[in-house]
């Protein structure tokens, strides 16, 4: 019974309404970007059963094999989408036709099947972002299977009405085609996959936004406790009635996370960039690196130093927030609970920024997402090397605004009476616990 009674009482110390709302909202925060991501998936799915394709040789063989692209089976059936190119000018060519990937069949396409060698097709994709899903070559995996299935079945039917299918034609089925991809990233192009090159960047840039996501965390927490704790220890009261203006005091705190804050950014992009470095071994180590500097995802020392303004721009407005925040907390367990926003705050965009495009998301989930001013920091890397300056500037002038709001309200806040008075519930500090509802009682 005194086992039962003590696991009640700490029961009720801890399942308090607060952190009933907290796993409410992380619940519903967990709900919606599961939604999210889960459509972005069935949007791959869907669009893997369109083929864009421009057919070069135009010939009966690749016309019969069009024919068994659009029906591979009784269950399955297939958009092939004709196009004309008019130049080799793959990105001039897919702005034109407003596509995003081209299948071509090349010319003499038939004459290298015919004569019993392994022919080549060309996959040209526009990459437009970094993130996981955004770069899954459904189009190329969809097009690879059904030209080789197409190629397989009408070089079969044909052989076998001529009565002759030689032990080198058996080869050749096995492997009748190989596939050449071609990636566009705005002006410039490389002979590699869109999807390589995501893989490969992502293993570079996803300690980015973890950085980003650790120095908000920590730096939000660091401020967070100690206005909290000086202020429930009364130490704040005492600072604040000395001789020094309380907008020094809020300065020299925000200055002195920000201090930190940047130690650690510095030594961390240093550590995980020699990671980086000997994760990249290999014999396509050259080739890729060729690649990416023919695409232009390269970041100049100017590019880097935008990137690091967001985030240090990203950084002051946790740190304003948290401010406020560690005025609010009544206890210890409060103090903690409250950094909740902030979590929630940064972990959706980092999470959406590493799996998709957020650019390509609903015009209503993707500018709720916006609004969030960690999502530009998350993005800006991206941002800068895709070509989206007018997103990149305006994600910043945004975060500006956002900051010299909450820089206002922290000011405010702290340059009077409430910075003792405001507690969560609204109020003085009560004995009644968390939302001040029992007050102490005065004998008449």
């Amino acid at each position: 019974m005194k086992f039962m009674s003590l696991f009640k009482k700490e029961l009720r110390e801890m399942l308090t309404p607060q952190t009933i709302i907290v796993l409410v909202m992380i619940y519903v925060g967990m709900f919606m970007l599961g939604n999210v991501m889960g459509k972005q998936i069935d949007k791959i799915v869907e669009e893997s059963s369109e083929i864009v394709l421009c057919d070069n040789d135009d010939t009966s063989f690749t016309k019969s094999m069009i024919e068994a692209m659009k029906k591979p089976d009784a269950n399955t059936t297939n958009t092939v989408k004709l196009v004309k190119l008019e130049s080799d000018d793959y990105p001039a060519e897919l702005d034109r036709l407003g596509e995003k990937y081209i299948v071509i069949i090349p010319k003499g396409f038939t004459e290298q099947v015919e004569s019993g060698k392994t022919t080549e097709y060309i996959y040209v994709s526009r990459m437009t972002s970094l993130s996981t899903l955004g770069n899954v070559s459904a189009g190329s995996e969809t097009a690879k299977n059904l030209i080789q299935a197409s190629v397989v079945s009408t070089l079969y039917s044909k052989k076998m009405i001529e009565g002759k299918l030689t032990s080198d034609e058996i080869t050749q089925l096995n492997k009748p085609v190989d596939l050449k991809e071609i990636t566009v990233v705005q002006n410039n192009t490389a002979n590699i996959g869109a999807s390589t090159v995501a893989q490969m960047k992502t293993m570079e840039n996803m300690f980015l936004p973890i950085i980003v996501f650790l120095l908000i965390m920590y730096s939000s927490q660091m401020v967070l406790n100690a206005v909290s704790t000086e202020k429930i220890d009364k130490t704040l009261e005492t600072l604040l009635s000395a001789p020094v203006s309380r907008l020094s005091v809020l300065s020299s705190k925000m200055l002195a996370a920000g201090v930190v804050a940047a130690l650690y950014a510095i030594v961390m992009m240093f550590g995980m960039q020699n990671v980086v470095t000997k994760m990249q071994t290999g014999g396509d180590t050259a080739a890729y690196k060729d690649a990416v500097e023919q695409l232009g995802l390269t970041l100049s020392g100017g590019q880097f130093i935008l990137v690091g303004l967001q985030m240090f721009i990203s950084i002051l407005i946790a740190l304003s927030i948290s401010l406020v925040l560690g005025v609010l907390a009544k206890d210890a367990k409060s103090g903690q609970a409250l950094l909740l926003p902030i979590q929630l705050l940064s972990m959706v965009p980092y999470m959406l920024s590493m799996f998709m495009d957020i650019k390509t998301l609903s015009p209503v989930v993707k500018y709720i997402i916006y609004a969030i001013p960690f999502t530009h920091t998350f993005m800006a890397n991206e941002n800068i090397m895709f070509g989206n300056t007018t997103l990149y500037w305006g994600g910043l002038a945004y975060q500006l605004a956002l900051l010299a709001i909450c820089m206002t309200f922290a000011i405010r806040v702290f340059t009077s009476d409430k910075i003792f008075t405001m507690t969560l519930g609204g109020g003085k500090k009560s004995s009644g616990g968390l939302f001040g509802k029992k007050t102490q009682q005065h004998e008449d």
